[in-house]
């Protein structure tokens, strides 16, 4: 299988990489501390979830449940969303993936800064970034990095 190439803005937040998926840390700062994406590594564009195969199914949920132990172990999340689009072809042209979003109903603090889910129980849209710098995203990709080690 040829891996869909990761674009060199993303390769910083890639925490795990699988046979058939690459878990990568959001690139921005959002209230939902440790949103990850989960991209298909196989070749192609609108890419849809009725496609995929059972092998990539199959490892699609070990890379959720191992990702939702780590935030487990570190933040411990209320909640998940989960959310398969695909609507920016001008940036992906539809290549699948999925976007995890840890759920929290009190804030949760990590380098200094406040993660305040204000809709938590609703749609997470819209929401006010925290102000948080690329250099403190990669500390929170770094810890989430380590706690993988211990799974």
């Amino acid at each position: 299988m040829s891996r869909h190439p990761i674009a060199q803005e993303y390769q910083w937040s890639i925490l795990k990489e699988y046979e058939y998926w690459t878990l990568l840390l959001y690139e921005k700062p959002t209230p939902f501390l440790g949103r990850a994406v989960v991209w298909l590594a196989r070749d192609g564009d609108m890419q849809r979830y009725s496609e995929l195969t059972i092998a990539e199914l199959t490892e699609l949920k070990q890379v959720i449940l191992e990702y939702e132990t780590v935030l487990a172990n570190l933040w411990k999340p209320d909640h998940m969303n989960y959310m398969w689009l695909g609507n920016f072809f001008h940036e992906h042209a539809g290549h699948g993936h999925m976007h995890l979003f840890p759920r929290y109903k009190e804030p949760r603090e990590f380098d200094g800064v406040d993660f305040i889910d204000t809709r938590y129980g609703a749609f997470h849209f819209p929401y006010e970034n925290p102000q948080f710098s690329r250099k403190q995203m990669e500390k929170v990709c770094d810890v989430i990095k380590e706690q993988f080690k211990n799974i």
